[in-house]
């Protein structure tokens, strides 16, 4: 039992140690498709540092298999136990993984529907407990009826939309994608997308256009007759408030000679930052609007949100962030050299991006210096800051490394630092797997 909740812990301690993923944890979506519904909408998974291995449990029998903790058998196995659906297996020894049943439908291998494993599009090659899974990489299972040469029949919907917020009433395009089974993509001609209650079918280049409307979260979904379902998660606002999705408030105009005026815009300045990311396409040029930091209040996060200007994969996004990250920390060093009093940092101390539980923040660190928890001002946050570096030194100790933790008060929160930096990756690889 206790290692069958590795990745859990590893989650957890990530979460309650602020450590930032690397790229030796890394990400996989996964995503459970049953024949009348979803049975697990897609949802990113930290994966465990290479070479761990983890045990499964399913939810039938109580059997128990020790499989790669990159292995996409140990992704599902995991997510099953973690969000409670149902799960369950055969171990055929040296011909590995078998799956029997996810949810409450079993695979039928002789008159179908059977359970399949689609990775980055295509039909695995490969069995579940074989697959291993690197950082991006996207896992869908699907209940399909069988062809005539015992595969699967079904195609695999894929909805391309906007993931930034959209300002209500302005108009926006969605894709339709339908790949086969050896990963090849065609437009979803046909397909009914539906829309906060409204439905419209792709025309023959799969496309949709539709409108924001409403305000805050809503799904966008895919159907079609002889294809597995897709959906995604879109969100509208009304223009002159964004904070219906999570956004920073737009700033108000100042009246001129109104000081409170003027500082509450300057505090709340935002940046819009343009750069150039490498994709499966080429080289694209996305945006991405980002609040400055302001002495005091919370960190900067760059969010997904913040980017826009272009479709990208999940592993893609995560670079453009921290792509993003890394122009605005040479924006603000910049302005602090030209005596910026807002961004002026103490000697030997610059702005830096530093990886947080996943997302990249913007943070003052010295040279060598990583981050591993942050919180924002106050003497609570210093304290609890202080007991989170109390709880560094203890896993640097168990796991033999020389290094030291410190609390460090800089802009106005509390940072919990480690240097030598080198000493962070073998520490998070450390925690998040070891038996």
């Amino acid at each position: 039992m206790t290692s069958t909740m590795r990745v859990a812990r590893a989650v957890a301690c990530a979460s309650l140690l602020a450590i930032p993923a690397t790229a030796l944890a890394g990400e996989a979506t996964i995503r459970v498709e049953g024949t009348t519904q979803t049975v697990f909408p897609e949802t990113a998974y930290v994966l465990p540092a290479p070479g761990t291995s983890l045990q499964i449990r399913d939810t039938v029998d109580g059997d128990v298999m020790s499989v790669g903790g990159r292995t996409a058998a140990a992704q599902l196995g995991n997510a099953s136990r973690l969000h409670g659906f149902g799960f369950r297996f055969t171990d055929w020894g040296a011909y590995g993984f078998g799956l029997d049943l996810i949810g409450v439908d079993p695979s039928d291998w002789n008159t179908g529907p059977a359970w399949f494993l689609k990775h980055n599009h295509r039909l695995a090659a490969v069995g579940a407990g074989a697959l291993d899974l690197q950082d991006g990489d996207e896992v869908l299972w699907a209940l399909s009826p069988l062809d005539s040469s015992y595969e699967m029949a079904l195609a695999e919907l894929d909805v391309v939309a906007p993931t930034s917020p959209m300002v209500a009433g302005t108009p926006f395009t969605v894709r339709v994608d339908s790949y086969d089974n050896a990963g090849t993509r065609t437009p979803a001609a046909g397909a009914t997308v539906t829309y906060r209650g409204a439905s419209a079918t792709a025309g023959a280049d799969g496309t949709v256009r539709l409108t924001a409307a409403g305000t805050g979260a809503a799904t966008l979904a895919a159907t079609k007759t002889g294809a597995v379902r897709d959906a995604v998660r879109t969100c509208a606002h009304p223009a002159d408030d964004p904070t219906a999705c999570d956004l920073p408030p737009l700033p108000r105009a100042a009246m001129p000679g109104d000081p409170r005026g003027d500082e509450a815009a300057a505090a709340r300045e935002t940046i819009r930052v343009p750069v150039t990311i490498r994709t499966a396409a080429g080289e694209v040029t996305i945006s991405a609007a980002v609040p400055l930091p302001a002495a005091g209040a919370p960190p900067v996060a760059i969010r997904r949100t913040m980017i826009s200007g272009a479709d990208l994969t999940p592993a893609e996004m995560r670079r453009a962030q921290g792509t993003v990250a890394s122009a605005v920390a040479a924006h603000l060093n910049a302005r602090a050299s030209r005596g910026e009093g807002a961004f002026t940092l103490p000697a030997g101390v610059r702005w830096q991006p530093s990886w947080l539980s996943g997302t990249p923040y913007l943070v003052p660190l010295r040279q060598g210096e990583a981050m591993l928890g942050v919180r924002s001002g106050g003497p609570l946050n210093t304290v609890a800051t202080r007991t989170r570096v109390g709880h560094l030194d203890h896993h640097l100790r168990r796991c033999g490394l020389r290094g030291d933790a410190a609390l460090a008060r800089r802009h106005g929160y509390a940072i919990a630092t480690i240097t030598p930096a080198e000493v962070r990756d073998p520490l998070v690889q450390c925690v998040t797997g070891a038996a």
